[in-house]
């Protein structure tokens, strides 16, 4: 009795103590580098016009950063779309300054201006604007960097085609889930998004998956991936897998599925060794007789 009003007293007193600041218990980073927004902008334009704007890039250190900016077209390679850089084919795209000092936890607005161009062709142009400075932590010297992706489209005749490339389903699956790959191109001017899904026909098949949105660049391959939730019980499924894209282009695939689940195998086998070990008791019975 004395030692559960010991334990009580105790748990009342740490209960009193005064919390521990938030700062002590987990400290959050001083020097965080920098910060750009948006991270995205969308920006349309006639041919013959142009328009100013701006993106903002903030200091998060705790000491005052000389900011170089600079300007590169971005493309994306086949299959993985992995982004590559290079200098502007263009001057269409100007940054109102190339350098600032940022003071610790000071913000700056900078201007851009695009041109395009009359006569230009309608179609998309994708520009990344890099902000990067040099800082120093613990006598290492290290280089951090932001950006944020522009995505320009040259108003016209814009298209947004695309074709299957390849298509594959997993035909016979074992596990919780049937993968699926699908191979885009996207065969228009103007970058767009696309939804993909799949789903699974047949006894005991689980309804449609949520839609993943993926984005195409014209001209290129990008190689997606995606999984069906298995059924619960064994059998031949029809499987259809595809995508939705912006302009309304809807592309679906279908083939059968044979779907073994890990717990109908044990069954089987169970099964299986249950009836050999009944028949070998029986023919050892009827050699007795």
């Amino acid at each position: 009795m004395k030692r559960v009003l010991f334990l009580t007293l105790l748990g009342l007193v740490i209960l009193l103590i005064p919390g521990i600041p938030a700062q002590a218990a987990t400290s959050a980073p001083k020097d965080k580098g920098l910060l750009i927004t948006p991270l995205r902008q969308y920006i349309n334009l006639n041919a013959g016009s142009q328009k100013a704007t701006s993106f903002t890039i903030a200091n998060l250190t705790s000491a005052p950063l000389t900011i170089n900016l600079s300007a590169k077209q971005f493309s994306v390679t086949d299959y993985t779309y992995d982004y590559r850089f290079a200098e502007p084919q263009t001057d269409w795209l100007k940054l109102s300054s190339g350098q600032i000092t940022l003071q610790p936890n000071q913000s700056h607005d900078i201007t851009y201006t695009i041109a395009i161009p009359a006569h230009t062709a309608p179609g998309g142009q994708y520009y990344t604007l890099f902000a990067s400075a040099n800082v120093s932590s613990g006598g290492l010297k290290s280089t951090v960097q932001a950006a944020t992706l522009v995505y320009l489209t040259v108003n016209g005749s814009l298209t947004r085609t695309s074709q299957l490339h390849q298509a594959h389903v997993q035909h016979l699956s074992f596990g919780k889930q049937i993968n699926y790959s699908l191979e885009p191109i996207n065969t228009g001017n103007i970058y767009y998004f696309i939804y993909v899904n799949g789903q699974l026909h047949g006894l005991s098949a689980k309804g449609a998956t949520n839609p993943v949105t993926h984005i195409l660049y014209p001209n290129k391959v990008r190689r997606l991936n995606g999984a069906i939730p298995a059924p619960i019980l064994p059998g031949i499924y029809h499987a259809t897998f595809g995508y939705k894209a912006d302009g309304g282009q809807s592309i679906t695939r279908s083939s059968y599925v044979i779907f073994i689940p890990p717990w109908f195998i044990a069954l089987l086998l169970a099964t299986t060794l249950l009836l050999a070990k009944y028949f070998s008791k029986r023919k050892r019975t009827s050699k007795t007789s």
